[in-house]
């Protein structure tokens, strides 16, 4: 009874259920135990915040994954004033905080405590600087991409111009089987790498055969 109302309720949300070993894509999910498990531990009504909150605001339609959904059902009930008061208000803040980007660097900290506790602080305190009575104090996540364009720099200089080279070449490769999405998980989960770092290499790469 129990999954079949959750299917019901991601069915009216559009969202698709695929299966366990399947990669979800944006506005799917596989996560159907846990949907499961937050219906039954908190009602109806709070499952229905915790997917409109992800499915209905930007850039977050590909992160119904299990520690994301387990976070955004905790922040549902930490800020259930802030959703009684106004709705509207907590989705505005969902469309501007990086969800994927926190989620990505708090998988850094698996072992130590669990990507969902990770997650849910992070966002806390990221959406907590856009509510209305903040909003003369914008925040300018710009910082995210001028620190990963350092890193990225910099582990770049410490390879030699061969191995970039080489690197470069095998990136584009893989990139040219891969949608951009696939890509970019690959990059993430079996490299480890940056979709920034990556370019920098293929752009090495790229520049070494148009000079052959």
């Amino acid at each position: 009874m129990t999954e079949a109302l959750v299917r019901s309720i991601c069915a009216e949300f559009e969202i698709k259920i695929i299966p366990a070993n399947e990669f979800p894509k944006p506005g799917e999910t596989r996560a159907v135990a846990t949907l499961a498990s937050i219906l039954e531990k908190h009602g109806e009504g709070h499952l229905r915040i915790v997917l409109s909150t992800l499915n209905e605001t930007k850039g977050n339609q590909g992160l119904m994954i299990a520690p994301i959904l387990w976070a955004t059902s905790d922040l549902v009930l930490a800020c259930s004033e802030w959703i009684e008061k106004d709705l509207s208000d907590w989705y505005q803040a969902w469309d501007k905080i990086p969800v994927g980007w926190i989620t990505w660097h708090c998988q850094a900290l698996y072992g130590v405590v669990t990507v969902r506790q990770a997650a849910a602080g992070a966002m806390y305190v990221l959406l907590t600087a856009y509510t209305k009575n903040k909003a003369d104090r914008p925040m300018d996540f710009d910082f995210i991409r001028r620190t990963d364009d350092i890193q990225d720099a910099r582990m770049l200089r410490q390879v030699p111009a061969e191995k970039a080279i080489e690197a470069g070449k095998t990136l584009l490769a893989v990139k040219a089987s891969l949608s951009s999405r696939e890509f970019n998980a690959w990059l993430r989960e079996a490299v480890g790498m940056t979709r920034h770092a990556a370019d920098r290499y293929m752009k090495k790469a790229a520049a070494d055969q148009a000079a052959a």
